[in-house]
C-alpha cells in the first residue's frame, strides 16, 4: 500500500498547451525545463500530431532514451488570470546541460509549485505583524509604510549601521539578478549599511578570496571541460549527491571513455586521448567515491585527509609536482607574476625543507599516505606520452570552501592549477561546483556601504552574527531567503540569543499596549516601536520568505515572496555560467510579491518620508526603485557593469557576471541554449558573444599575470594546527567526554533547509528525521544500530537524530546532514571563522553520541535504512 496518494495517469497536454522556458529552481547545475500549461478540463491524445510533446503515447518507449515523465512532473496550479491550469515540468533533451536528464531535485519542481489542494498551500498569502504573540494579516501599504518609518526612524536616530541584514545572493530558489539588484540597493544605497551578511554565512563575502585575489574568479570552466579533461579532481565536492546531473550526464561518460571522439576534436595533433581518471578528495567515502569505483576502480584514487588539512595537502601534491620537475615552466614563466612565485615557493611549497622531512610531517598532520600524494601529483601533472601535458579539471565547493583556513585552502588549490598550467584549455580549468546558480549584481559604484575584502583588501568584514547577537547598536534585522536558525554556524547559540532580543522588543510592546491599548494603525506603531527600540535591548525583525520559516516565529513583521515560476527570474548555471531565463506559468499564492518588488516598495516609501519633511538629500538615496517589471530591475542592474564593448583577449577584465545587452526578448529567442557570462559586444560586428572558457589569454589583474600566494606556516602538531574553538576539546578531559569529529553536509534528496521539500511526500518520507552517519566499528562498540535514534551533544550544542550505520565516515568521525525541518546539526558547528575572511568553519567540530531509548516505529517501518553510498543491495 502506497504510503501517500499515487497517480496512475496524469493529462497529456494538447497541442495548444501554452510553453514556457525555465531553469530548474534548485542546484548549481541548472538543468533546462520546459514548462507546458493547459486549462483544467481539457486533455490531448495520445498521438504525436494530438499532444504538444509530439509524442506517439501508443507504443512502449525506450527506456533512458525518451521524454522522462513522472507524476512528479505534475501539478494542478492558478494562472494570473484565476483560473485552474494544469502543469507539467519536463526536463529538456535540447538543453547542452542535462540533455533531457534530471534529479530527484528536478524530478519535483512541479509538486513543489504551490496548489491550493496540496501540502504547498501552507505558503504564505499575506504580509503578517505580530500582535502579542499573535501574527495578524495587513495590507502591503500597512506593511511597507510600517517597515519604512522604523528603517528610517532607526537610521535617522541611530545610524545605517543599526540595520542589519541576512540575505540571498544567489540565482535559482525564486531569486535572481532582480531581486540581487533590489536587495542591494536598497542596503547599498538607501540604506547605506556595513551590517550586511550572504544567506549562509556571517558575513558579507566571498567565499573564495582565496582565489579571487589569484586573478581567477572561481567560475572559468566549461561543463564541456568535464567531458574533455584527463583527470577530473574533485575536492571536497560530493558531486554524484550535491551536483547529480553534471556527475552522471559528464563527468561519468569520460572516466568510461565515451568521450575520446570528443577529446580527439579538441586536443593537439598526436595528443592521447583515455578515459579520464578521478580523484575525490574527502574525508568520506561518499556516493561520489562509489560510484566511480564501479565504473573505473583502477581510474579512481580517494585520499581522505583529517579535517581541516586541506591545504595542507594542497602544498603537498605542489611540493612533489615540484620536485619531479613535472610543473608547467612555460606556463609559469609566460603566464604568472615570478615575483609572488617567489613567495609561493618559499611559504607554501616550504622549499627550505627537505623533501623526506617535509613529507613526514605532512602524512602526520594529514593522515595521506605520502604514496597517495605522489599517486595524486602523478594523475594531476606528469606528462603523457609524447610528453604532452595533463588536462586537468579541478572542482571545489564546500568541504573546503567553510573548511579551515578558507583563504589559504582556497588560494592552494587554485595555484596548485596554475603550477600544472591547467586554466584556460580545454579539459582543464579550477574553480567551485557550485551550491546554487548564481545571479550577482549589487550597485557597488554608487554604493554608501563601506565594504571591504579580504584581510589583503581592507577586510575582514564584520561578523553580523556575533553584531546581531551580542550588539545593542543593531536595532532592526532582515532576513529573506534564507532560514539561520537552522543554516547558521552554531546555530543553537545564535536563535536563543535572538530570540531574547526580538522578545525583549515584544515584551515591551506586550506592556504597553496593557497601558494604552494596542496602536492604531502603521505610522502609531512605528513610534511604539521605535520607543522600544530605544528604551530595552530589543531587536525589531522583519522575514521575508515563501513560507512561515523557523526563523519567522521571534519576527515581528513577516512577508509573502513569490516563489519559482511566479515572476520571471535570470540566473546562471556554474559550471557554464549560463544564462537563460526561467520565465513565469502561474500566480503566486494570495498577496504574495516578488522580492524586488518588496524592496522597492519600501524604498519608495522611505523616499515619500524623507520628501514629506524636506530632507530631499537623503531622498534621492531612495529613488529610482519604483520598477513596474521584473525585466526593469533586471535591465536596471545591467547599467551597473562597464563597457563591454572588448576583444576576446580582455574578457579577463569583466566582471564574471555580465550580461550587459542582454534583455528578455534575447533570451526567450535563445532557450535552452542561453548565453555564457560574461557577456561581450563585439566591437566589430556589435553582436553579443558569450564566454565559453575564462581565462584563455590572460588573468584577471592590472598586468593579466596570476598572482600567487605564500600561505601561511602549519605544525603538525594538531594541539599548535587547530583554533582553540577545536583544541579546548583535546584538553581537560575533553577528548574522552568528546571521542569523534563531527562534520557535516548536504543530502541528494533535500534541497537546503528542505523549505518546499518538508511539503512533498516523496521527500520527507525518504528523510524524516534529521540523520547521522556512523561507521560499523565505532557503532559496534556503542551498542547503536541503523534506525536508533541518538543525541549528539558537545560543548556548542545538542541535536536528536537517526542512525545510519555505514562505512561512509572513517572510524572515529561522525557525518550530520547539515539541516532539516525537524532540527539542525549545525547547533554543533563552532564560532570559528576565518580571520583573513570571516568565512565560517562548519566541517568540523568535536562530538558525543549517546542512544536514546526507545525507537519512532514509524519511521522504522517506512524508512529505508540502507547506506546512502552503496548501490549494490
Amino acid at each position: 500500500m502506497a504510503l501517500f496518494e499515487r497517480r496512475d495517469s496524469i493529462p497529456i497536454p494538447p497541442k495548444d498547451a501554452q510553453k514556457f522556458v525555465s531553469v530548474c529552481q534548485y542546484c548549481n547545475v541548472g538543468c533546462g525545463y520546459y514548462v507546458y500549461r493547459w486549462p483544467v478540463g481539457k486533455e490531448g491524445g495520445p498521438k504525436p500530431e494530438q499532444n504538444a510533446l509530439g509524442i506517439d503515447f501508443t507504443k512502449q518507449g525506450v527506456a533512458l532514451q525518451t521524454q522522462s515523465i513522472t507524476e512528479t512532473m505534475y501539478n494542478v496550479v492558478k494562472g494570473e488570470d484565476g483560473k485552474l491550469y494544469n502543469i507539467l515540468i519536463l526536463p529538456a533533451q535540447d538543453s547542452p546541460i542535462n540533455r533531457g536528464n534530471y534529479s530527484i531535485r528536478g524530478g519535483t519542481n512541479a509538486q513543489a509549485a504551490y496548489s491550493p489542494t496540496k501540502p504547498t498551500r501552507n505558503r504564505l498569502h499575506y504580509p503578517l505583524i505580530r500582535v502579542g504573540d499573535q501574527f495578524m494579516p495587513v495590507s502591503w501599504d500597512e506593511a511597507i509604510d510600517l517597515i519604512a518609518r522604523v528603517v528610517k526612524g532607526v537610521k535617522d536616530k541611530f545610524g545605517p549601521d543599526s540595520i542589519a541584514m541576512k540575505i540571498h545572493d544567489h540565482g535559482n530558489s525564486g531569486a535572481g539578478f532582480e531581486d540581487n539588484w533590489a536587495v542591494g540597493k536598497f542596503f547599498f544605497v538607501a540604506v547605506g549599511t556595513r551590517m550586511l551578511s550572504i544567506h549562509n554565512r556571517p558575513a558579507y563575502n566571498s567565499e573564495v578570496w582565496g582565489q579571487r585575489e589569484r586573478g581567477v574568479h572561481e567560475l572559468n570552466y566549461t561543463y564541456e571541460d568535464a567531458r574533455l579533461a584527463d583527470t577530473i579532481v574533485l575536492w571536497g565536492a560530493n558531486s554524484f549527491e550535491t551536483a547529480s546531473v553534471f556527475y552522471t550526464q559528464h563527468m561519468l561518460p569520460n572516466l568510461q571513455g565515451a568521450t575520446i571522439e570528443e577529446k580527439k576534436k579538441e586536443y593537439l595533433k598526436g595528443e592521447p586521448a583515455e578515459p579520464a581518471r578521478m580523484i575525490i578528495v574527502d574525508p568520506r567515502r561518499t556516493s561520489s567515491v562509489t560510484v566511480a569505483e564501479t565504473v573505473a576502480p583502477d581510474r579512481v584514487l580517494h585520499l581522505r585527509p583529517n579535517l581541516g588539512t586541506d591545504y595542507v595537502l594542497a602544498n603537498a601534491i605542489a611540493r612533489v609536482v615540484w620536485e619531479k620537475g613535472w610543473w608547467d615552466k612555460e606556463f609559469v614563466e609566460k603566464r604568472t607574476d615570478l615575483k609572488t612565485f617567489e613567495d609561493y615557493k618559499k611559504k607554501s611549497l616550504m622549499l627550505d625543507v627537505p623533501y623526506d622531512e617535509f613529507m613526514r610531517r605532512v602524512e602526520r598532520l594529514t593522515g595521506v599516505k605520502r604514496a597517495d600524494i605522489e599517486k595524486a601529483a602523478e594523475w594531476i601533472a606528469k606528462p603523457k606520452a609524447g610528453g604532452f601535458r595533463r588536462r586537468v579539471l579541478t572542482i571545489y565547493e564546500k568541504g573546503v570552501i567553510w573548511g579551515y583556513k578558507n583563504y589559504d585552502t582556497i588560494a592552494s588549490i587554485a595555484q596548485l592549477a596554475a603550477l600544472t598550467g591547467n586554466y584556460g584549455k580545454p579539459g582543464t580549468g579550477c574553480g567551485r561546483q557550485g551550491g546554487h546558480q548564481e545571479a550577482y549584481v549589487r550597485p557597488h559604484s554608487t554604493s554608501r556601504a563601506k565594504l571591504v575584502g579580504s584581510i589583503y583588501a581592507g577586510g575582514p568584514p564584520p561578523n553580523i552574527d556575533e553584531y546581531v547577537k551580542n550588539d545593542p547598536r543593531a536595532k532592526v534585522y532582515f532576513v529573506a531567503g534564507t532560514d539561520p536558525y537552522l543554516s547558521t554556524p552554531n546555530s543553537q547559540a545564535y536563535k536563543k540569543r535572538i530570540h531574547e532580543r526580538t522578545l525583549a522588543l515584544t515584551k515591551y510592546l506586550s506592556e504597553q499596549a496593557k497601558l494604552a491599548g494596542e496602536p492604531a494603525g502603521s505610522e502609531e506603531r512605528a513610534k511604539r516601536i521605535l520607543e522600544g527600540l530605544e528604551k530595552t535591548d530589543g531587536l525589531f525583525m522583519v522575514v521575508i520568505n515563501m513560507y512561515e520559516i523557523e526563523t519567522a516565529r521571534d519576527a515581528h513583521v513577516i512577508l509573502p515572496a513569490a516563489g519559482w515560476g511566479e515572476t520571471p527570474t535570470t540566473h546562471i548555471n556554474c559550471n557554464s555560467r549560463l544564462l537563460r531565463i526561467a520565465d513565469q506559468f502561474m500566480a503566486p499564492p494570495g498577496e504574495a510579491k516578488p522580492d524586488w518588488w518588496i524592496w522597492g516598495r519600501i524604498a519608495t516609501r522611505m523616499k515619500e518620508l524623507y520628501e514629506a519633511e524636506g530632507n530631499r538629500e537623503e531622498a534621492k538615496f531612495c529613488a529610482g526603485m519604483d520598477w513596474k517589471s521584473a525585466e526593469e530591475v533586471f535591465l536596471d542592474g545591467a547599467n551597473e557593469f562597464p563597457d563591454n564593448r572588448v576583444s576576446e583577449a580582455d574578457e579577463a577584465m569583466l566582471p564574471a557576471e555580465c550580461y550587459k545587452g542582454v534583455t528578455y526578448e534575447y533570451l526567450r529567442k535563445v532557450g535552452q541554449k542561453g548565453i555564457q557570462v560574461p557577456v561581450r559586444i563585439d566591437p566589430k560586428t556589435g553582436e553579443l558573444v558569450g564566454t565559453k572558457r575564462r581565462y584563455v589569454h590572460k588573468f584577471g589583474t592590472p598586468d593579466g599575470k596570476f598572482k600567487w600566494f605564500g600561505t601561511d606556516p602549519w605544525d603538525p602538531d594538531p594541539m599548535k594546527f587547530y583554533p582553540p574553538q577545536i583544541t579546548k576539546y583535546f584538553k581537560d578531559g575533553n577528548d574522552k567526554k568528546f571521542p569523534f569529529w563531527f562534520t557535516n553536509g548536504r543530502s541528494q534528496i533535500i534541497w537546503q533547509t528542505g523549505y518546499n521539500d518538508k511539503y512533498l511526500p516523496e521527500k520527507a518520507y525518504t528523510v524524516p528525521l534529521p540523520y547521522i552517519e556512523m561507521n560499523p566499528e565505532d557503532a559496534r562498540r556503542l551498542g547503536i544500530k541503523s534506525g536508533d535514534i541518538v543525541e549528539v551533544y558537545n560543548l556548542e550544542g545538542n541535536a536528536i537524530a537517526l542512525v545510519y550505520v555505514t562505512d561512509a565516515p572513517p572510524p572515529g568521525m561522525i557525518f550530520g546532514i547539515m539541516y532539516h525541518w525537524k532540527g539542525s546539526l549545525n547547533h554543533l558547528t563552532t564560532d570559528y571563522t576565518d580571520p583573513k575572511t570571516t568565512i565560517p568553519w562548519y566541517k568540523a567540530s568535536r562530538v558525543a553520541v549517546r542512544k536514546l531509548t526507545g525507537n519512532l516505529e514509524d519511521v522504522l517501518k517506512n524508512t529505508s535504512l540502507l547506506p546512502m553510498n552503496d548501490f549494490t543491495t
